[in-house]
């Protein structure tokens, strides 16, 4: 069984009614959505054509925000409606980020996520979602796709149908007929001129469409939607940040634990410090986190499809192996099989420092979280992480050890470069089968209003000036401010990231 809708855009008039039936019927929040018409125009007076398509939940067949979430809030029922517990969910975002079809919001009330669940409350009673019942013109009509016989899968079967996103591979089954493309697909549509009834809210997202509008030059206009504020923000650019460190200042600080000559600031400090990052990455983690008081659901009720629950675990398996690392250097004495320990623990590093390549990949609604290579990006920035650390203490506080291996001016001149590469490629790394919305949000970055950020803070101050000084100073004070502003550009280039992500709409 797989309930769903077909969307008649034949009947369509843009009445809202279908809207004001969910929220009285869902008791939806003012401001807040389960669907909504969008309102799409394309030509010029005297010959301009609006049209109107209603977005929802597509109670996807593959739901990408059922795989992300970390604590099995949300599931796909037997019929096929992709619902949600609240009860349960901790309001991690995550499933936002996920949904390509920008169809899950925030209830304030709450602090958890919200969505379309087919009204599952009338459907189990044999009553149709209030959307459907309330429609003057029977443009919604919903049905089971898996019933032959049902009206809807006659529909599919002779009329020629289309869905929103079909290149995310999520299966929606929400399917229209005869829509406008414009209104199923953002890229064929800007909404930089504004709305018919509301103004629109200043800030990114606004610049991000009018220079979209400017470079793109779309065909059509959106004149009526929902106006989305990004969900994640300088939190979640602290987690990356402070994630790199922690796994960074391990791994370049590995070769010095294991050294004969090895003293107590190595012994110490470079545990000590990776677990003071791990902790704030931690905090960030948690504060972020619509309702803290659940976070430990992460942990005792994991969805270990999601790399939110996975990278749970490895954070708490690190933090463990750096304690006990920490426990030999403050009280002596060597640890068993250190050297076997020594790469369990750098691996967990690594782990720490790439899985989020992996949970940005679930992300289908951000595509550009989603480029090729990201696991490799994030290793090279947690190596420029944690060797522009020790390069910076090294220069305030002398050297750490003699280095058997390579020393951090070394390691984090490697690593810059390795970062400056991956940067310079990223617009050769869009996800296979999604590259025109890819180059379209990577343009926010390379030319659009996140460039000077991206280009003079985040490449010229974060990665050219700390090699001119690792090149042309001797250590001390130099290698010291060469490790400021590696750490300094690090922080700007993930945040535009995750700010650029978000800044273009995807509905």
């Amino acid at each position: 069984m797989q309930l769903g809708f077909v969307l008649d855009n034949t009947r369509c008039i843009g009445c809202h009614a279908c809207t004001v039936a969910c929220k009285s019927e869902n008791d939806i929040p003012v401001g807040d959505f389960r669907t909504w018409v969008k309102y799409t125009e394309e030509g010029a007076w005297p010959e301009v054509s609006r049209s109107f398509t209603v977005l929802r939940c597509n109670q996807c067949t593959d739901a990408p925000c059922v795989t992300i979430c970390p604590v099995t809030a949300l599931d796909k029922r037997p019929d096929g409606i992709v619902d949600l517990d609240k009860d349960i969910c901790v309001g991690c975002k995550a499933c936002m980020q996920a949904c390509p079809y920008d169809s899950i919001f925030l209830d304030e009330r709450t602090g958890t996520a919200s969505k379309c669940h087919f009204c599952a409350h009338r459907t189990e009673v044999g009553l149709a979602p209030a959307c459907a019942v309330v429609c003057p013109t029977e443009a919604i009509i919903p049905g089971d796709f898996d019933d032959p016989n049902s009206v809807v899968s006659g529909m599919a079967a002779s009329l020629d149908l289309s869905v929103r996103k079909a290149e995310a591979g999520t299966s929606p089954n929400v399917f229209y007929r005869d829509a406008a493309l414009s209104g199923i697909d953002p890229e064929l549509t800007n909404g930089a001129g504004g709305y018919l009834w509301a103004q629109r809210l200043a800030g990114p997202g606004l610049d991000a469409e009018l220079f979209d509008a400017a470079e793109a030059k779309a065909g059509a206009r959106t004149t009526y939607s929902v106006d989305r504020q990004p969900l994640w923000g300088s939190k979640i650019t602290g987690y990356l940040f402070f994630k790199s460190l922690a796994a960074g200042v391990f791994l370049a600080g590995a070769g010095a634990l294991l050294a004969e000559d090895a003293g107590a600031m190595v012994a110490v400090g470079v545990p000590l410090l990776s677990l003071v990052f791990l902790s704030l990455t931690l905090a960030l983690l948690v504060t972020d986190l619509k309702r803290p008081e659940r976070f430990l659901s992460m942990l005792l009720r994991p969805n270990f499809k999601s790399w939110l629950a996975v990278g749970s675990f490895i954070l708490t398996a690190y933090a463990g192996l750096l304690t006990a690392w920490l426990g030999v250097g403050v009280f002596g004495g060597s640890m068993p099989l250190a050297t076997l320990v020594l790469g369990i623990t750098c691996a967990l590093a690594v782990m720490s420092a790439i899985y989020t390549a992996w949970l940005f990949g679930q992300a289908k609604g951000r595509v550009l979280w989603m480029k090729r290579g990201f696991a490799w990006h994030l290793l090279f920035q947690a190596l420029l992480a944690g060797s522009a650390a020790l390069v910076l203490i090294e220069g305030i506080a002398g050297p750490l050890g003699n280095h058997e291996w390579l020393s951090p001016p070394v390691l984090l001149a490697g690593a810059l470069l390795a970062h400056l590469g991956m940067t310079l490629l990223e617009t050769r790394l869009a996800p296979l089968g999604r590259e025109p919305e890819y180059h379209r949000v990577a343009r926010l970055v390379t030319s659009g209003p996140f460039a000077r950020r991206h280009w003079l803070f985040g490449v010229l101050v974060g990665v050219g000036i700390p090699l001119l000084l690792l090149l042309v100073g001797d250590g001390g004070a130099t290698a010291a401010l060469a490790g400021f502003w590696a750490l300094w550009g690090l922080w700007v280039e993930e945040d535009v990231l995750i700010r650029a992500g978000q800044a273009l709409p995807i509905s």
